[in-house]
């Protein structure tokens, strides 16, 4: 069985030729990150959580944590699993009354409601190795730049 490394999500960050977002998964113990490109309505929503911003109705990964709890069910870990054709694949693992589930997801949705419900992200050790680059502290604005992006993003702009 492979191991595991725990991460802590670290930032998103808009590559600049395309500001596409990229979240960063550090490894606090080696300062290295592993980068992965996910959608910009993925990026709000991590964006929101890391905020702690709540809303009115629940939105999707909400919801699903919702629906979780209801069938008396938790998540243990979110596992950023593998890598294949430069697109990641991730767990969640969750403890049902039937036992232990293994749910597959794209690594924004499982570390979205990772983030909501406190629960650790893991990365298998190898793809982290294969895939992570050394973390370079930038002084600028991102933040503050990625707050300016999504702060009038409506929802019916992705319909």
């Amino acid at each position: 069985m492979s191991k595991n490394i725990n991460v802590e999500v670290n930032s998103i960050r808009l590559e600049e030729s395309s500001e596409t977002p990229i979240l960063l998964l550090l490894d606090p113990s080696t300062q290295k990150v592993l980068p992965i490109w996910i959608g910009t309505i993925e990026a709000v929503s991590i964006a929101y959580a890391q905020e702690g911003v709540l809303h009115d109705r629940p939105q999707t990964h909400d919801l699903l944590l919702n629906m979780v709890e209801a069938l008396d069910g938790t998540i243990n870990e979110v596992n950023i699993s593998n890598i294949e054709e430069n697109t990641y694949f991730a767990d969640i693992i969750l403890n049902t009354i039937n036992g232990t589930v293994t749910l597959s997801a794209r690594p924004s949705d499982a570390i979205a409601l990772a983030l909501r419900s406190n629960i650790p992200v893991t990365v298998n050790q190898d793809v982290f190795e294969t895939n992570s680059i050394d973390l370079i502290i930038d002084n600028s604005n991102e933040i503050e730049e990625f707050k300016e992006f999504i702060k009038d993003i409506k929802p019916e702009d992705f319909s």
